[in-house]
């Protein structure tokens, strides 16, 4: 996570942090590396990783990753296969100049599952879906080249294109209410298909430079998107459509009555489109980011940071029309430092930002809507780095209040904004072996605390706080050779990742446990 200047150094952004994903992209050295692993409800995935320089020079290089996965579920009649290819190239035009290609390819099949619901004595596996209904289906293709120019030792010309395209389609039976009863679940059976795709353009110029004793990094740039997309959801009306929850018996007849609540739209930058009315909204809008880091010596400085954001809302409301983008603003102050002879950065940082128009699921409609405004306030503490040679650590510590500051009926004014914990906090650490027969070898131990949420949009309903505890360790056999062992949820701790209403509760894994090979050929 980029937080304070850095985060104002990368373009578009949510305002308080910027999260840096790094790729694997080609090298000069050839190699290849190979990696399977199998774990509890039969979860199987390899991997590989083939990196190969195509010219004696080294200025064209090419880099493939390939995964292909096989999962089953701790819950009933769940699994997901997942095949992931990911092609990259890259080549030196001239000393100063050169281009980057990378893509990636993605197709997956899962069972669509909306988890369990909000009573007593239901068990975390049981499944309220159809295992008949068959598998959603997604695919995903990126494509994204970037050349880049430096003008000198300063100064960087970067020109980069970005290409997005995707699709979604299946159907489903889906949890829809708990009855009186308390025993017995409505759903109904919806058909879906979406596809998007989305192209962005940047040209920026990067540089640093000197005002006394001051040294500063800019970034100026123009960015260009297009983005498109079109999506249907159908719900199948006809017979009643329960099952029970402590004995649910699968295989009834679907619905095969009117279809209803089709909601079909297509979504462009500046065109949305519901059944044949059409409406046309243009969006234009400025954002701007200023980032201040000082040394106060050099192991400590202070950081302030500022940032609005500007991001379109896609979908429909309840009444078929579009919402309107998404917009903030976001202060952050803090101190980092560099401890042990920098062996350990610590970074301690207050923020503050404020939303309008953030979407939330209404769960009597089962549609979004657009509150009038959030806010987040709180403070973010983070330590990693090396202790000694043999121990590394990386922890974080956060106390975050969010809620709506203007809302409405459904969603009041002093609501919880849904799913975040306003403490939370997590752990690693790891040792390494030094010496002797276990040299390279490591043991470690993780443990995340997450305080109760907020499992619905203005309600009182909450998940509750829970804590995990994993174990790992990594057996070097020789340099080529690895064995890994990770225990998962070590106390079996019964917890809840996420919600988005009491009858769409996602439960978090018992525990597991996931043994892997990996080969360096």
């Amino acid at each position: 996570m980029l937080k304070g200047p850095a985060a104002s150094l990368y373009g578009r952004g949510d305002p308080g942090g910027t999260v840096n994903i790094v790729t694997k992209k080609p090298q000069p050295d050839a190699f290849t590396t190979v990696q399977t692993s199998a774990g509890s409800w039969d979860r199987y995935r390899t991997a590989i990783d083939l990196n190969t320089p195509l010219d004696s020079e080294g200025n064209v290089l090419s880099r493939v990753n390939l995964a292909v996965e096989d999962n089953h579920s701790f819950r009933d009649h769940v699994q997901s296969k997942r095949v992931f290819v990911a092609p990259s190239f890259s080549w030196q035009l001239a000393p100063d100049t050169r281009l980057l290609v990378e893509s990636e390819f993605v197709r997956h099949r899962s069972t669509f599952d909306r988890g369990i619901v909000d009573a007593p004595g239901v068990p975390r596996s049981t499944f309220l879906g159809e295992p008949n209904d068959g598998d959603i289906d997604n695919h995903n293709n990126r494509l994204q080249a970037t050349l880049e120019h430096h003008l000198n030792d300063a100064w960087t010309l970067r020109l980069a294109s970005h290409y997005k395209q995707g699709s979604l389609w299946g159907d489903a039976s889906e949890n829809r209410a708990l009855n009186a009863d308390g025993h017995t679940l409505d759903r109904r059976y919806r058909e879906r298909s979406m596809g998007w795709h989305d192209s962005i353009t940047q040209l920026e110029l990067r540089g640093l430079f000197d005002i006394g004793s001051w040294q500063h990094e800019l970034l100026i740039g123009t960015e260009y998107e297009d983005y498109r997309k079109k999506e249907r959801v159908t719900a199948i009306g006809g017979s009643r459509y329960t099952i029970d929850l402590h004995n649910p018996v699968y295989g009834q007849p679907k619905p095969n009555g009117a279809r209803s609540g089709t909601d079909f739209f297509e979504q462009s930058t500046d065109d949305f489109t519901r059944h044949h009315a059409k409406s046309r909204q243009t969006h234009d809008a400025v954002t701007q980011r200023a980032g201040l880091l000082y040394q106060l010596t050099p192991q400590v400085g202070v950081f302030a940071n500022a940032s609005t954001s500007f991001k379109p809302n896609s979908g429909l409301d309840a009444d078929g029309q579009s919402f309107k983008p998404e917009e903030g603003v976001g202060y952050e102050v803090g101190v980092k430092s560099e401890l042990f002879d920098d062996r350990l950065s610590a970074t301690v940082a207050v923020f503050h930002i404020e939303k309008e128009n953030v979407l939330a699921l209404d769960p009597p409609t089962n549609t979004n809507r657009a509150m009038g405004k959030a806010r987040s306030l709180g403070v973010d503490r983070q330590l990693s780095g090396q202790v000694s040679d043999a121990v590394r650590v990386i922890g974080a510590l956060a106390y975050i209040d969010a809620e709506v500051t203007k809302g409405d009926k459904a969603i009041p004014a002093g609501s919880r904004i849904l799913g975040v914990a306003k403490r939370s906090g997590s752990l690693l650490g790891v040792y390494e072996f030094q010496d002797g027969a276990l040299r390279g070898s490591d043991l470690g131990a993780a443990f995340t605390y997450a305080g109760d949420r907020s499992g619905e949009a203005g309600t009182r309903f909450e998940l509750p706080a829970y804590h995990t505890v994993d174990l790992l360790a990594h057996y070097r056999a020789t340099d080529n050779v690895t064995v890994g062992l990770n225990l998962n949820n070590l106390f079996d701790e019964k917890y809840y990742e996420r919600s988005y209403s009491n009858y769409w509760i996602n439960p978090g894994e018992p525990r597991n446990l996931t043994v892997s090979l990996t080969l360096n050929l």
